[in-house]
């Protein structure tokens, strides 16, 4: 073979291990970007979901006063335990306690009533004497009638007087619940957790809350999950929360999901129940979701199945 020869065929061979070269870079390159694009896929014999969130409490309630006026006298601070009726706070009413005296006073009277069922009596016994003597003919028709007549009116008037006796009775207890109504009373067990008014403060509509009232006993944890696997979890599911402040996981139930999407962030909110009974846990504290296969797969059987 000439030189001429010996050069062209070096320079086919170069070029066809080159275009071998690019071929295969190429498809390796096309793999990458095939996988890359494809959709995540969550191994469930393996895998596990975990999500961050935080706790708040089962109630948290601005204790508001029904009334406005000045505050006379504030009975709790912050971090007390309170119950249910307890009184919070006080506003000035020596106004609502006249009123209610009169009122008292008004529907305890008696007299008036006494001397209408007298008088009643009285002319009870004149008509039935009348009728007697009229059955012996010794009485006029006209003087039976009027008797009768008297009698009716003096019913009527004892019937007045009953009715407005009532009325005193009910209007002694709307002055009773004005009364009531100036007490700022704590609506169910829990913690202060803020004050909001001092005494001598004026309570107005615009800002009518005296105390901020969380309730402990049961805490929410509330955890925002993708949307796609929000399809995945169950109400009732058994998951474990870890609770940052205390340094521990906890068994808890998921209590809701929320049927709406938040569409910002495309998630859903999800919502833990903790039991709180001895208030260790706190509002407020970080926490992490942990979801086990096995959970998901517990939730999802349906009901009557019995495993071995």
């Amino acid at each position: 073979m000439s030189q001429s020869h010996r050069r062209r065929f070096r320079l086919q061979s170069s070029f066809t291990a080159v275009a071998v070269t690019a071929a295969v870079l190429a498809s390796g390159i096309m793999g990458t970007i095939a996988h890359a694009q494809s959709p995540r896929v969550r191994d469930s014999a393996t895998s596990q979901l975990i999500y961050e969130g935080f706790t708040e409490p089962k109630y948290d309630i601005m204790v508001a006063a029904m009334e406005i006026g000045r505050l006379e006298s504030l009975l709790v601070k912050i971090g007390d335990e309170v119950v249910a009726g307890q009184i919070a706070g006080q506003l000035e009413n020596s106004l609502q306690k006249s009123a209610v005296r009169i009122a008292e006073l008004q529907s305890n009277l008696k007299g008036e009533l006494e001397g209408s069922r007298a008088e009643v009596e009285l002319h009870e016994s004149r008509t039935a004497l009348l009728r007697q003597l009229a059955k012996d003919r010794m009485a006029r028709p006209d003087e039976l009638a009027r008797a009768e007549t008297d009698l009716r009116v003096a019913k009527a008037k004892l019937l007045t007087v009953e009715e407005q006796n009532k009325l005193r009775k009910l209007e002694f207890e709307r002055y009773r619940l004005q009364l009531e109504r100036r007490s700022v009373r704590i609506p169910m067990n829990g913690v202060i957790s803020e004050v909001f008014h001092h005494p001598g403060e004026y309570i107005t509509p615009s800002e009518p809350a005296i105390v901020r009232l969380l309730v402990l006993d049961t805490l929410y944890g509330v955890f925002n999950i993708p949307v796609e696997e929000a399809k995945t979890i169950r109400v009732g599911t058994q998951t474990r929360v870890f609770l940052r402040s205390e340094g521990k996981t906890i068994n808890a139930t998921i209590s809701s999901i929320s049927p709406a999407i938040d569409g910002e962030s495309g998630t859903v909110q999800l919502r833990v129940e903790l039991e709180n009974s001895k208030r260790t846990l706190r509002a407020g504290d970080r926490c992490t979701l942990r979801i086990l296969p096995t959970d998901l797969r517990r939730a999802s059987q349906p009901r009557g199945v019995i495993r071995q």
